[in-house]
């Protein structure tokens, strides 16, 4: 039987490419990337008719300190539930007598602060409407350059051979869905690049400068290489490493649309064209479907 392709699912990703302290000083409001994240989601909705999400990474924290935040919801009106609950957070830290445009006490203080973002409209195709379904889809570890934070849009022919071969590697996925075997399926090339680097120094350096050069040395493309190779389908898809690293990725054959938009500011990516020219303000030349 033969299926429409239907634009299922969106991705909105946005990465500083200044200093938070930039954008604070220059808009005099820290919470830049918020209403980007808003604008580029918003102008998306007819992507997110059965949930949403969002995920920010703050960058270089100490450790002790939370730099990963994530709201997901399969409200009515998902992406308002979500920046609702950001802005009752960003509205209390603003009563906080120590409240200061700075960015070192924001990234201490208030979540939603960080450099990298990654949001996700989910239109289901796979599974029932719960939180548990919505992406952005998180793979946590104590070493920040193996945690991965995961969202897409994709129908993944070759499901049940993705999977048994997680199976084989004597992984227990929690689920068989696109979502969760493609995290996997990626998350165990991420291990591996994390172990090759960590074998090559852990006879000459402590192991608090492996995870240094681990982070510095970490190759993305090698992992997305390995991860896709055996890939049968349709996807777009974004994801974020913990350490800052941070990628976007689509089908060879261009079913699954994605388009970016580079400055001197941001690299932002999305589903759609329309949603980067309200975001930035830019002309439609200026965006660039990722081949």
């Amino acid at each position: 039987m033969m299926h429409k392709i239907k634009h299922e699912c969106g991705i909105a990703f946005l990465r500083l490419r200044k200093s938070p302290q930039y954008f604070i000083d220059k808009y005099k409001s820290p919470f830049y990337p918020v209403s980007k994240m808003f604008l580029m989601m918003h102008k998306q909705r007819n992507r997110g008719q059965d949930g949403a999400g969002i995920a920010s990474l703050k960058l270089d924290m100490k450790p002790g300190i939370r730099y990963i935040s994530r709201y997901r919801s399969v409200e009515k009106d998902s992406i308002q539930d979500i920046f609702s609950k950001i802005n009752k957070k960003i509205n209390k830290a603003r009563k906080n007598s120590n409240f200061k445009l700075d960015e070192n006490w924001l990234k201490e203080n208030v979540p939603f602060t960080g450099e990298s973002w990654l949001g996700h409209l989910r239109y289901g195709t796979f599974g029932g409407n719960s939180i548990e379904n919505c992406a952005p889809t998180l793979r946590q570890n104590n070493w920040k350059s193996k945690n991965l934070i995961f969202a897409g849009n994709f129908n993944m022919t070759n499901l049940d051979e993705l999977f048994d071969g997680l199976v084989d590697l004597g992984q227990s996925p929690k689920e068989k869905s696109d979502t969760v075997t493609i995290l996997e399926k990626v998350g165990h090339f991420l291990d591996e690049e994390n172990n090759r680097i960590y074998n090559k120094y852990s006879s000459t350096l402590e192991k608090k400068e492996i995870s240094l050069k681990i982070e510095n040395e970490l190759n993305v493309c090698n992992i997305l290489k390995n991860s896709f190779k055996d890939f049968d389908g349709g996807y777009a898809l974004a994801g974020m490493i913990g350490h800052g690293s941070s990628f976007v990725a689509r089908d060879p054959n261009g079913i699954r649309p994605l388009y970016y938009y580079i400055n001197d500011e941001v690299i932002v990516a999305t589903s759609e064209r329309p949603p980067i020219r309200t975001a930035f303000n830019c002309d439609f030349n200026e965006i660039s479907e990722l081949e």
